[in-house]
């Protein structure tokens, strides 16, 4: 038990010292081979009683105390580390939404649930081009966060927003009907149109277009329901930009 001891504190030297969790841990792992070297001794020497109590007893059980707090404390660090690199994995970098993949990852594990329903909304903003060539990509990529920024905002918990590409937004919708889907997505388009954009030196306001898509039985595929909102959305351009359209 010693020998495991004691090889512990020598691999525990061997990581990072800075890290608190491997602090504690060394300390606990020194502390309690002390008592367990003074335990072996005993056997051969006679030592007083208090030093029994005060070094075998008191410091196996401060030892332990301290191992069980280490290891608890690298568990946090652990989880945090892991929802760190899952967020990385499907958030996109700049706006903080979640990516295209994610989204049909998500979308393709409902459509495989019992009786799905749920809308999907496609937006994409008008005339962003102008934006960047006016004020710079700079301005243009802190455009896109403050859009996202307030989609998400004016969400449910349970709607999944997602960065589809570019200037592309896209918003799942579950549990609702395409009539009120239509209705978000033109309370969310009024909402933006009134917004204005306010950043260093500069400020402006943006419009948005959307189409709208329900799920049906008929077109069970996610890529059929992505390219009809495609459709509709390429439709309210046509029309003239700063609407939704749903059918």
């Amino acid at each position: 038990m010693a020998g495991t001891v004691l090889t512990c504190i020598v691999n525990l030297k061997k990581f990072k010292q800075g890290e608190r969790s491997n602090q504690i841990l060394f300390v606990g792992f020194s502390i309690l081979f002390t008592a367990i070297y003074i335990d072996a001794l005993d056997e051969l020497f006679e030592f007083p009683k208090i030093i029994t109590i005060v070094i075998e007893d008191i410091f196996q059980i401060i030892g332990l105390l301290m191992i069980v707090y280490g290891i608890t404390l690298w568990l946090k660090k652990q989880e945090t580390q892991k929802n760190a690199l899952v967020k990385l994995a499907t958030t996109d970098p700049l706006t903080g939404a979640y990516t295209r993949r994610y989204f049909t990852d998500k979308v393709k594990e409902i459509l495989q649930s019992e009786k799905p329903r749920f809308c999907i909304l496609l937006f994409d903003i008008d005339h962003f081009k102008k934006i960047n060539d006016q004020y710079g990509h700079n301005v243009g990529d802190l455009a896109l966060v403050e859009f996202s920024s307030l989609m998400e905002k004016s969400s449910r918990e349970s709607d999944l927003f997602a960065r589809w590409g570019g200037e592309e937004f896209i918003l799942l919708l579950p549990h609702i009907a395409l009539s009120s889907a239509t209705e978000k997505a033109e309370q969310l388009r009024q909402k933006l149109a009134d917004t204005v954009i306010q950043l260093p030196e500069v400020s402006f306001t943006m419009t948005v277009s959307i189409g709208v898509v329900e799920f049906n039985p008929v077109t069970p595929k996610l890529e059929t329901l992505i390219d009809i909102a495609d459709q509709r959305l390429y439709k309210a351009k046509q029309q003239g930009r700063n609407q939704v359209v749903s059918s």
